[in-house]
């Protein structure tokens, strides 16, 4: 047993009041994940004079990221909205100090289903994409459509207004650039006076997802299983998430993360949600999601460069910068 587990094993003990000798196996590290270390296991023990088992998942903050963001939030919203129609895992333990396992984690439910893309667009699985399509925009029209209101979501924040919420999503990505960048950015810095002067106003204010994309849900058989990857879930415009899922890296074949032609994806989640998509707007958080994910490339390139973590992926983090850069340029008209 790893040191890890047996951290592991000591705080389930301790704070599993009501059972007795538990066990821990099936224990392994996950390839998943950029911004949180993932291990997957089986907890066994007794209760209630019965054997009770558990598959379960541990998100553990690493010592470097493409992303850094606050434990709280994504167990806040996993939370919040267990009592939707949106497949979201229990969450079972919140430790926001690094006391027990040397930094802040999570324990939850591990749900069934994979979410790998290389199954997902496998030939043989072109004909349940349709069906997957439909659950991917329903579930994302749900939460966009969730009321904020006698919901407890105090921990993303004040609620925006129409009229700020994209200025606060883009002000807070300016910061995460002066906080990440290695050097000046003059070209980023051009194209957030861009965005700004752009700036639609939200049709309404949502939760957005943030990061909602293949990979970001499992699936098995027709259906999808689970939505996760919620640590960078804020208030926002919605049609910020349609940018997002728009971009053309997660296309296959033109279709929108290989499900739909635009036009269909759009029309789609227009039914399930009552939001009218206004295409200049949608086209706007387009290039939005590349300043975005460039800000993302700067911050994976810092932890490389400042040695946070030795996994190889960071270190490849500034080749996604250039064609990044010539999208937004493309689409600004530079």
């Amino acid at each position: 047993m790893t040191d890890l587990q047996q951290a592991l094993l000591d705080y389930l003990v301790t704070n599993m009041t009501d059972a007795a000798d538990q066990e821990i196996s099936s224990f392994r590290r996950m390839p998943e994940g950029w911004s949180r270390e993932c291990f997957m296991f089986t907890l066994t023990w007794k209760e209630g004079g019965g054997e009770q088992s558990r598959d379960l998942i541990l998100r553990k903050d690493p010592a470097g990221s493409l992303v850094y963001t606050d434990r709280m939030v994504e167990a806040g919203i996993i939370r919040a909205l267990a009592d939707t129609s949106i497949p979201v895992p229990a969450v079972w333990f919140l430790e926001v100090d690094g006391a027990a396992l040397g930094s802040p984690f999570m324990i939850m439910e591990r749900l069934p289903g994979t979410s790998s893309p290389a199954v997902l667009y496998a030939p043989e699985n072109a004909e349940i994409r349709r069906s997957i399509g439909h659950d991917f925009i329903r579930h994302l029209a749900t939460l966009h459509t969730t009321e904020i209101e006698g919901r407890d979501l105090s921990f993303l924040g004040p609620v925006p207004t129409t009229a700020t919420a994209g200025v606060l999503s883009l002000e807070h990505w300016e910061r995460t650039m002066a906080e990440q960048q290695l050097e000046p950015q003059p070209f980023l810095t051009q194209v957030a006076r861009w965005l700004r002067r752009n700036m639609p106003e939200a049709p309404r204010v949502s939760v957005l997802h943030n990061d909602y994309r293949t990979g970001n849900f499992l699936f098995s058989g027709e259906h999808i299983t689970g939505v996760v990857d919620w640590e960078l879930a804020r208030f926002g415009d919605p049609i910020e998430d349609l940018g997002w899922v728009f971009k053309d890296i997660w296309r296959l074949d033109g279709r929108i993360c290989g499900f739909f032609e635009p036009d269909e994806f759009v029309a789609i989640y227009e039914e399930c949600s009552g939001i009218t998509v206004d295409r200049e707007a949608l086209r706007f958080w387009e290039v939005f999601a590349e300043f975005k994910h460039s800000v993302i490339g700067l911050t994976g390139t810092r932890t490389a460069v400042e040695r946070k973590t030795d996994e190889i992926n960071f270190s490849i983090a500034h080749l996604y910068l250039p064609p990044l850069f010539q999208e937004q340029a493309s689409r600004i008209g530079i």
